[in-house]
C-alpha cells in the first residue's frame, strides 16, 4: 500500500503573513517616500518661514497658558542647561541628529525583521507628520528661544552642526507646535514595544522621554509641544490600530 502524504494548507495567519511580505515595497521605493515627504516639508516651510509676528504671538499664547497651569519650566531649565558646555553640546547633537538617525534606524528594523506590521508603522509615521505639517501652516508657532528674551538658543551658543552659520530659510524657524522630535520618538518607541519580543523593547520608552527634556532644555520647544507630539503619535497609531482591527474582523467572517 503506498501511503500518500498531504501537504498540510498554511494556517490564515501565515497567509496574511506572507502577503504582508509580498506587498512590502521595495528598499528605493520606501527611499523616494522619505524624498517626498522632504520636499513637502520644504513646502511648509517655505509657506511659513515669513510668519514671524504670528508665530512669536501664538509662542506668547501657549506661554500664557503653560502659567496659567503652572507648566512653564522652560526658562528654568534652559538657564540650569546652557552653562554647562559638554551638557549642552550633547543635547545639541542630540537634537539634530536623533530624530532622524533612530527614526530611520526603527524602520529599517521593521523593513528588515517585521515586514508584516512595517507598512502599518510606516504608514502611521508618514500620517503623523502630514498631521504636523498641516499645523505649522496653519498656525506658525516660534520657540521659546526665539520668543522670550533672555532665554538660550544652545545650538547657536556652542555652535553645533554649524547651527550659528546656518543660512536663513534652511529650517523651519516657526514650526514649534506640535514638537515632531517628540512624536517621531513616541512613534518609534510605540513601534518597538508592539513589534518586539523581548523584554528589553520597554527600554524604548526612555527614548521619548530623553527627547522630551532635551527639546525643553535646549528652548526648541514648550512643554505643551512635547504633549501635542505624544497625543498626535498615540492618536495615530490608535487609528491605525483600529483600521487594522476592522480589516481583521472583516476577514475573519469572510473566512467564516
Amino acid at each position: 500500500m503506498t501511503a500518500t502524504v498531504e501537504r498540510a494548507a498554511p494556517a490564515p495567519a501565515q497567509v496574511r503573513r506572507g502577503a504582508a511580505v509580498r506587498r512590502r515595497l521595495p528598499w528605493w521605493v520606501e527611499a523616494l517616500l522619505a524624498v517626498v515627504g522632504y520636499e513637502i516639508y520644504g513646502a511648509i516651510q517655505g509657506a511659513t518661514d515669513g510668519e514671524r509676528v504670528a508665530a512669536v504671538r501664538h509662542g506668547w499664547s501657549l506661554i500664557h497658558v503653560e502659567q496659567h497651569l503652572h507648566l512653564w519650566v522652560e526658562p528654568t531649565v534652559n538657564s540650569w542647561l546652557s552653562p554647562h558646555r559638554l551638557l549642552s553640546l550633547g543635547a545639541d547633537y542630540y537634537y539634530e541628529l536623533s530624530h532622524a538617525f533612530v527614526t530611520a534606524a526603527v524602520l529599517v528594523w521593521l523593513w528588515r525583521r517585521h515586514a508584516a506590521v512595517y507598512a502599518r508603522w510606516r504608514n502611521v509615521l508618514l500620517g503623523l507628520s502630514l498631521a504636523a505639517l498641516a499645523v505649522f501652516w496653519a498656525y506658525p508657532v516660534a520657540p521659546p528661544r526665539l520668543t522670550v528674551p533672555g532665554m538660550t538658543d544652545i545650538l547657536v551658543k556652542y555652535d553645533a552642526l554649524g547651527a550659528a552659520h546656518a543660512p536663513s530659510g534652511l529650517i523651519d524657524l516657526y514650526a514649534a507646535l506640535p514638537s515632531l522630535h517628540v512624536a517621531w520618538a513616541v512613534w518609534c518607541a510605540l513601534a518597538v514595544v508592539a513589534a518586539g519580543r523581548t523584554r528589553k523593547r520597554w527600554l524604548a520608552v526612555s527614548y521619548p522621554a530623553a527627547t522630551t527634556l532635551v527639546v525643553l532644555t535646549t528652548a526648541n520647544h514648550y512643554v505643551l509641544d512635547a504633549v501635542a507630539g505624544a497625543a498626535l503619535a498615540l492618536a495615530a497609531a490608535g487609528a491605525a490600530w483600529l483600521v487594522s482591527r476592522r480589516r481583521r474582523g472583516a476577514a475573519a467572517t469572510a473566512d467564516g
